[in-house]
């Protein structure tokens, strides 16, 4: 069925953003030292101008995923909370959620609710993003545009004002890998501050967990 071969490029969308991430290593060999690349607030103890910006935003979102000879297009709703939440859900025909994503201080989830299946990890159990000491600081960092050196993997554009931050409406990611090249265009629309949606998914008792070395295979080998 198509849908379930939509999850296998979702799987790849998984490996752009972890991956490109994971270059964040890569990067700072050819610039400035790597401590560089750490966002400078604690995400425990914000700052006073922080503090007087909004902290929950929402907005719709387009997915566009292609890799050497698969593509395809989602919609769904992006949901983030500063400093405690990214969560990304993702909709096949406009009307079936088929994954979530989300993404807190402790962990990266990835929910595929056609199959009834959840990988949950924290960062530092995945070899390359522990390697790279990428945690959910780096990643929010490029989500709210704090002042982080860019990495070549990710690109953002088209930044809009809402609540004090500067937020980016299009991110393209794409990484190499084994001969293949993945790519994943992330279209915001419709951002707007938004406190009225629940910070943690609660996984279904009928729902199996998958070895975190199963995505991980997929991600490093792009088999998909």
């Amino acid at each position: 069925m198509k849908i379930y071969y939509n999850y296998k490029l979702l799987t790849l969308f998984c490996a752009l953003l972890l991956v490109s991430c994971g270059t964040k290593k890569q990067a700072a060999k050819s610039g400035s030292p790597e401590t560089v690349l750490v966002p400078q607030q604690d995400s425990n103890q914000p700052s006073a101008a922080e503090n007087q910006k909004e902290t929950s935003v929402s907005a719709k979102l387009r997915l566009d995923l292609s890799s050497s000879d698969k593509s395809i297009s989602l919609s769904g709703t992006l949901h983030m909370k500063r400093n405690d939440v990214i969560q990304l859900s993702l909709v096949t025909f406009g009307i079936f959620e088929v994954a979530r994503i989300e993404m807190t201080p402790d962990y990266f989830m990835l929910i595929n609710k056609m199959e009834r299946q959840y990988v949950k990890a924290a960062y530092s159990d995945v070899p390359f993003l522990s390697r790279g000491n990428v945690d959910f600081n780096f990643i929010q960092a490029f989500f709210w545009n704090e002042q982080t050196p860019p990495i070549a993997a990710w690109e953002r554009k088209d930044f809009v004002s809402l609540g004090g931050w500067s937020l980016p409406t299009k991110h393209f990611i794409t990484i190499s890998s084994g001969g293949k090249t993945g790519r994943a265009n992330i279209s915001l629309r419709d951002l707007k501050a938004d406190e009225g949606w629940e910070t943690r998914t609660t996984i279904p008792a009928n729902y199996t967990e998958v070895p975190v070395d199963k995505l991980m295979s997929r991600i490093m080998n792009l088999s998909l």
